[in-house]
C-alpha cells in the first residue's frame, strides 16, 4: 500500500560512521536493500505506534502523574510546616 506510492519528499540527516556501518549491518541482516528504506520502515513503525500506544506506557504516565503530585502535596505539607515552627 505506501511502499507501492510514487515518492517524491526526501529527508535527510546525518550518521557518523559508526551509527551508518552499524545501520549498513542492519540491512544486510533483514535483508533491507538500502538505509533509506530502513529509515522509512522505522519511522513507519513509530508512526503506527502513535496511533495505539503501549498500554505499559499509558500505565507509566500515569504512574509519572502521581509521582508528581505526591511530590507537590509534600512540598505543600512541608512548607505548612515550615511556617507553623516559625511561628510563636
Amino acid at each position: 500500500m505506501i511502499g507501492s506510492l510514487r515518492r517524491s519528499k526526501m529527508v535527510s540527516f546525518r550518521l557518523s560512521a559508526e551509527e551508518y556501518a552499524a545501520f549498513q549491518t542492519i540491512c544486510e541482516a533483514r535483508g533491507i536493500r538500502s538505509l533509506s528504506d530502513l529509515a522509512r520502515t522505522a519511522v513507519q513503525s513509530m508512526a503506527a505506534s502513535q496511533q495505539h500506544p503501549d498500554p505499559l506506557w499509558r500505565e507509566l504516565g500515569s504512574l509519572r502523574n502521581q509521582v508528581r503530585n505526591l511530590s507537590l502535596e509534600i512540598d505543600r505539607i512541608s512548607k505548612a510546616l515550615e511556617t507553623r515552627q516559625t511561628q510563636p
